[in-house]
């Protein structure tokens, strides 16, 4: 199928898309400020000695986890051990989110112990720690801008039919969730640059080149002791390092889909776009099961972690939370919310419905299945 020009693409959608422009443009929301006031002064303050606490606590059940795999293997085999990597996976998701409070300045009011701690804390899931900070710092100062938003990229249509047949369908397969994050996304550069070689795209400066060397290294030093600890062999070393690592790239993969993606998402253009209308665009999604707390609330927590994300540690998120959600409230549609229980159906299911997003020059973006795209929904 050829691609449609960005003449035919705006012509088509023009029509749906223009009374979704006024609609979006009519909307009333609060600003910055007010949300900020709404919010209890506690929540913004940072205490490094509880941050601590979480992340030995994570070490402290991945270490346990470990310690039972030999007995999960015995007892359960194969099937057993698929059951360990994706708890394994989602534990070691959460040593990241303590990471990423690092990243955000939200683990304490000091940038070295951020800096320390955040490498303890990536390095381990061979998570470059500072080239990820940039590239995610960019993803918030610009969330749901079709074009400034890094880390995750919005495709439209003109991008979706402009790749190979492979390029264009890679998502929708399930399996693909265990390599976007690593190789894919920190190793290989797709979209972003490589968070690995200090010479890509991502990185402007020697500063910026040399950190990432920094945690490059701390991550291959991880690696090796990984490898040592596997007496060398690299089945094992595949097997019980490496597979679990993937699975924990799903789980980030599953997490940032699920919330930023929906069929009725907006994104905006210049002009449009502006920090409070881009923020809305984030989904609270609650797991249960304890899963949110277990993952320190990046789940069910977001739309504030958006909102604030230098300021606020996970540790405060649901205090922050029920406040936004009373100053959203008069706001229809402000503050978005879903019960995901089934959440791993609904990252497959999603995947496989949101291909691109129509309208492009017209100021906001939607997914063709949306209800207001044609003032129907359609496949």
């Amino acid at each position: 199928m050829a691609p449609p020009s960005a003449t035919e693409t705006v012509l088509e959608t023009k029509t749906a898309i223009s009374p979704i422009l006024e609609e979006v443009q009519s909307r009333k929301l609060p600003t910055i400020d007010e949300v900020r006031k709404a919010i209890p002064p506690q929540c913004f303050e940072k205490n490094a000695l509880i941050s601590i606490y979480f992340l030995i606590q994570d070490y402290v059940i991945i270490a346990g986890l470990y310690w039972i795999l030999p007995t999960v293997e015995a007892y359960a085999g194969w099937a057993g051990l698929l059951v360990w990597y994706w708890f394994t996976g989602m534990f070691m998701s959460s040593l990241f989110i303590i990471g990423h409070d690092c990243g955000h300045t939200t683990f304490s009011e000091y940038e070295w112990l951020n800096d320390i701690c955040g490498h303890i804390a990536h390095a381990p899931i061979l998570a470059p720690y500072w080239p990820w900070q940039k590239s995610h710092r960019q993803h918030h100062q610009y969330t749901s801008h079709v074009d400034k938003d890094k880390g995750h990229p919005w495709v439209t249509e003109e991008i979706h039919f402009s790749r190979d047949f492979i390029s264009r369908h890679f998502s929708r397969i399930p399996i693909s969730g265990f390599f976007r994050w690593n190789p894919v996304y920190t190793m290989f550069g797709l979209p972003d640059g490589s968070h690995f070689y200090p010479f890509s795209r991502l990185f402007t400066n020697n500063k910026e080149r040399v950190q990432c060397v920094i945690s490059g290294l701390a991550c291959l030093f991880c690696a090796g002791v990984a490898l040592h600890l596997c007496d060398y062999s690299f089945y094992n070393f595949v097997k019980y390092y490496y597979v679990p690592v993937l699975f924990q790239g799903f789980w980030m993969v599953m997490i940032t889909y699920l919330q930023h993606q929906d069929e009725e998402i907006e994104v905006y253009e210049e002009g449009t776009w502006n920090y409070v209308r881009g923020q809305t665009q984030t989904i609270d999604r609650v797991y249960g099961f304890g899963m949110d707390s277990a993952l320190h609330h990046i789940t069910d927590g977001h739309v504030a972690h958006h909102f604030f994300f230098t300021k606020i540690p996970h540790y405060h998120l649901l205090e922050a939370t029920e406040a936004i959600k009373k100053v959203l409230a008069p706001y229809q549609g402000a503050y978005k919310i879903k019960s995901n229980y089934d959440h791993l159906f609904e990252f497959c299911r999603l995947n496989l419905k949101l291909s691109y997003l129509l309208g492009r020059g017209t100021g906001v973006l939607k997914y063709k299945c949306s209800k207001s795209y044609d003032g129907k929904k359609t496949e």
